[in-house]
């Protein structure tokens, strides 16, 4: 889990298991710098939705602070960060604009290659015009991270003895005892604890089948990852 490093004490927590809501904690556009275990140093920035944003978007923000889906369009030059959750119109929440990520796509990019914004707020194969500058794919969607854990018939609760470094929320999961289509639906600050569901937020429809321990696994399906250094949409060709 991210902690984090700066100066900034008590900071709204930009973990996979906090929700954004209509609460605002902090001045729009604070910057704070975090560093996690797996997935590293990162930096992340503190912004109002003005759009529905989802796990994994590219979010692009105004002078006020307020974020919105980066559009599918080339030339267009805007500065934008990976939304760390779900964001409603309206929320608060935090936005990544450095380190490791993990964003939507809509295609099976390769790894180490360039990406490009493919519609609204998710990130796909390069194009002229709408490349991604300051991002770097590292793993596509057909990457996997896997953990030893814990299953209990009829619950959706999955629990990882050594943690679930490296898990987030929507990946798909599969394992013995796991239902088809069955997604990280939570995750629980205790570091251990993975909540399983159809969708991010929605729990208790894929319980577990079976009372075990399994190796579980995780799939990018529908995300990659890559590495970012305050990242923009690409301007004008000239």
């Amino acid at each position: 889990m991210f902690a984090a490093i700066g100066t900034a004490a008590g900071t709204q927590p930009f973990n996979d298991w906090f929700a954004p809501d209509t609460t605002q904690r902090h001045v729009l556009g604070l910057k704070v710098t975090a560093v996690d275990p797996y997935w590293g140093l990162g930096e992340f920035m503190y912004i109002k939705s003005a759009d529905a944003i989802v796990k994994g978007s590219l979010v692009m923000w105004n002078g006020s602070f307020n974020g919105a889906l980066l559009p599918s369009t080339a030339g267009q030059g805007f500065p934008f960060g990976v939304a760390m959750a779900p964001m409603a119109s309206g929320t608060y929440g935090w936005i990544q604009t450095s380190g490791r990520v993990v964003y939507k796509t809509n295609a099976t990019v390769a790894a180490d290659t360039a990406v490009a914004v493919a519609a609204a707020g998710i990130v796909g194969t390069l194009a002229s015009g709408k490349q991604l500058c300051g991002v770097r794919n590292t793993h596509a969607a057909t990457a996997t991270v896997t953990a030893t854990a814990f299953t209990t018939i009829g619950t959706a609760s999955v629990v990882c003895p050594a943690g679930y470094d490296g898990f987030f929320l929507g990946a798909a999961l599969s394992g013995t005892g796991i239902p088809g289509s069955t997604v990280v639906a939570a995750l629980d600050p205790d570091g251990r604890t993975i909540y399983t569901g159809s969708a991010i937020g929605t729990t208790g429809d894929k319980n577990s089948t079976a009372t075990g321990t399994i190796t579980l696994t995780g799939t990018y399906t529908g995300y990659g990852s890559g590495v970012v250094m305050n990242p923009f949409a690409q301007g004008q060709i000239l």
